[in-house]
């Protein structure tokens, strides 16, 4: 990493003042002239800095814009954390840019290049590549939404999905379900949703249930997932005795795979006990409704925000972590095993 004088280093080598490197890397106006601007170009190629590594220390104002990067903003779930971040930024005379990666780790990069060009004063993120440490680099505070691994030396809000995830199992245990398959994002690495899988582990473990590697299902949280994964699970041998519960990543999945196993001939909520995580609006209209574990989508939004507006003015402090607990609301899409009417000896 180049160290804190690069525009000195910059202007040095280009024969020219510190303010005319800051005039020509900042967008800030100024006269520079073509000779001028070509010996500073020139001269941050020969040195290898770009834009992004003195952003910070050339911004003698802020821009009163704030960039939220979510990965679906189709999701319900985000649609209302944006609103939210929006209206508490709106009240500090902040404006929110809403940038949508669509789980696309370039698009992230692109959207991250241009946080860190000057143009925010400080970035919300639920970030696809879970590069803490590029996050930390971009030049401007950064607060995460999402639980991460422990030890993550950077500001968080988020659901305390762990905990939210063994309430959802435990539910379905104390329904009498025993063989719970589990559907959560592609790659299932830590940057999406492992913590889902990790609490899904560990409470098999600590009850002392057989874990099914062929009950674990990687698919894509979308309309489009549920379909795929109904698909996959159906294909199972003998798939009526191996499976009476299903937890899903999301609700966007949980939804979709509801409607698609209702057009496969199987009825939820009494062939197969469904349960999803987030409780979007569309989680009560849905036949059977669906049981799901809430998220407070405007709480983490609002805090997301008040804990960006302290870094922005104590940008040294300690970063810090908060997270909310998941609540259990109970519909009719997960059953009691005993009252399942599948006959188990098909």
């Amino acid at each position: 990493m180049k160290n804190k004088n690069s525009i000195i280093e910059v202007a040095r080598l280009a024969g020219v003042s510190k303010s005319t490197v800051s005039r020509v890397v900042s967008d800030k106006g100024g006269s520079v002239s073509p000779k001028a601007l070509a010996a500073v170009n020139a001269a941050i190629k020969e040195l290898g800095y770009t834009r992004n590594n003195f952003a910070a220390a050339l911004r003698s104002s802020k821009t009163n814009m704030i960039l939220l990067m979510v990965p679906d903003i189709a999701n319900p779930f985000w649609s209302e954390v944006a609103r939210a971040v929006q209206d508490h930024f709106e009240g500090a005379n902040y404006s929110v840019v809403v940038g949508n990666t669509d789980w696309s780790s370039e698009r992230e990069a692109a959207y991250f290049e241009l946080a860190s060009s000057g143009r925010f004063d400080g970035l919300i993120v639920n970030s696809v590549s879970d590069d803490i440490y590029g996050l930390r680099a971009l030049g401007v505070p950064v607060v995460m939404i999402g639980e991460r691994s422990e030890g993550l030396e950077i500001d968080t809000v988020g659901t305390a999905t762990y905990a939210a995830a063994t309430l959802a199992l435990k539910y379905l245990h104390d329904m009498g379900h025993r063989r719970i398959a589990i559907a959560t994002s592609e790659g299932g690495s830590e940057r999406y949703l492992s913590r889902r899988y990790r609490a899904y582990e560990d409470f098999h473990r600590g009850m002392g249930l057989p874990l099914d590697p062929e009950l674990v299902f990687s698919v894509h949280l979308s309309e489009g997932g549920g379909p795929d994964l109904v698909e996959r699970l159906l294909a199972l041998d003998n798939w009526r005795r191996r499976v009476t519960a299903l937890f899903c990543g999301n609700d966007i999945l949980a939804v979709a795979a509801l409607n698609a196993f209702r057009a496969a001939g199987v009825e939820p909520g009494r062939d197969i006990s469904i349960m999803g995580m987030d409780d979007i609006p569309a989680s009560s209209l849905t036949y059977p409704a669906l049981t799901t574990i809430s998220k407070p989508r405007s709480a983490i939004g609002a805090a997301a925000a008040d804990l960006l507006l302290k870094r922005i003015a104590e940008p040294e402090g300690a970063p810090e972590k908060h997270l909310f607990p998941g609540e259990l609301v109970i519909r009719d899409s997960v059953v009691e095993y005993k009252e399942v009417l599948h006959d188990l000896t098909e």
